[in-house]
């Protein structure tokens, strides 16, 4: 009988970069040379290429975020994998408090509410690296985190991109892993990238949606890492003034989907990229039930199933009594299941006030004093 250990070196690591990584990050205790394997930074970057993607999903409330694996077959269920659980290296004692996320390639860029606290973290190789906050940071700044190829080491590394909004323009900054400093980036920009959508990675770069004032229509707009430049990619499937809500999302790592919310009227529009980067619609919904106030939404479309999820973050009335009946308004979020038949099921019991999709993977992150070199 053959056993895996008496295999070749080669057609080992050729079997396990096919193996999805949540299935493998459980060999890393089997044997030393298997976890020595698992960190190499050529095995990883070709893990990434060649294995399958198993996508789940993050949900939060009030700074707890957990990952998530959803079952749309039959009675809609949600099962508690993990819990992303972060030290403050301030204070040690005290649990950092998840406030924003942005996900890429497995990397989560967490920050907390006052933008004081910055990491980032794969949880499923349970690496971390804290980064200091730029000298000008403040509360109203976003971060988002995109892949380039290192031309010293032709290694994939990562940059973030912190903008600063002031009045109608925006100011940005971006700090490279190896250089572990912040530097001022003179780009020009006209686009609002944070009023319309949050922003997504696809392909390595940061997507937002966005209003061209000379084209006087929505566009798709995108940061490249590596020419650290914005540029549009294209224009939105369609734009009415009666658009009230936009939400951009990745199928399978491969096509870009958005959904539309018409103000007018109850319906959901969902449109999906193709290969050559034109929009098809592939779901609609007319007479969504709805009897609150929409405040954000976002969603995950499952292309095969034909059935996507949606969590719509809402404002609920809630009467409190302090010295005198006032009604002030609470923030939530509720996750839905719509498939081919349009049935809407609910799939939370509890409030929910972030979500976002999450595909495991095996990247490293660069450590202050690592120097990589090609296969470290």
């Amino acid at each position: 009988m053959i056993h895996m250990s008496d295999l070749p070196e080669d057609l080992i690591e050729e079997i396990l970069s096919r193996v999805p990584a949540a299935s493998l990050k459980r060999f890393r205790t089997t044997c030393k040379r298997w976890n020595a394997l698992l960190k190499d930074q050529g095995f990883t970057e070709k893990h990434f290429r060649k294995a399958p993607k198993q996508s789940q999903v993050l949900f939060g409330f009030l700074g707890r975020l957990k990952i998530c694996s959803l079952s749309v077959n039959g009675c809609p269920s949600i099962e508690v994998i993990d819990e992303i659980r972060l030290t403050d290296p301030v204070y040690i004692y005290e649990q950092f408090v998840i406030s924003e996320v942005f996900h890429c390639d497995g990397l989560l860029l967490c920050t907390n509410h006052k933008k004081t606290g910055l990491v980032v973290c794969n949880p499923c190789t349970r690496q971390a690296r804290w980064i200091k906050p730029s000298n000008r940071h403040k509360m109203s700044d976003t971060y988002t985190l995109g892949s380039y190829q290192d031309i010293k080491s032709n290694n994939i590394s990562y940059k973030i991109l912190r903008c600063d909004k002031y009045e109608d323009k925006a100011r940005f900054e971006i700090y490279e892993f190896g250089c572990n400093s912040w530097r001022i980036l003179d780009v020009t920009n006209d686009y609002n990238l944070t009023r319309y959508s949050d922003a997504v990675s696809w392909r390595g770069k940061t997507n937002w949606i966005s209003w061209d004032k000379k084209e006087r229509t929505m566009v798709l707009v995108s940061f490249d890492y590596t020419q650290e430049r914005f540029g549009v990619r294209m224009r939105l499937p369609y734009y009415r003034s009666g658009i009230s809500t936009i939400s951009l999302s990745v199928v399978g790592e491969e096509k870009l989907s958005v959904l539309l919310l018409p103000s007018h009227r109850l319906r959901r529009e969902i449109w999906v990229t193709n290969k050559i980067d034109e929009w098809n619609k592939v779901f609609t919904m007319d007479k969504w039930k709805r009897d609150w106030l929409v405040n954000a939404v976002s969603f995950l479309f499952d292309d095969e199933k034909k059935a996507f999820l949606c969590c719509e973050r809402l404002y609920i009335p809630d009467l409190c009594v302090v010295g005198e009946e006032d009604e002030k308004l609470k923030e939530s979020g509720r996750v839905y299941v719509v498939g081919e038949d349009k049935e809407v099921k609910q799939v939370n019991e509890e409030a929910i006030d972030v979500f976002y999709d999450y595909v495991p993977s095996l990247v490293q992150i660069l450590k202050l004093s690592q120097k990589r070199k090609r296969g470290d």
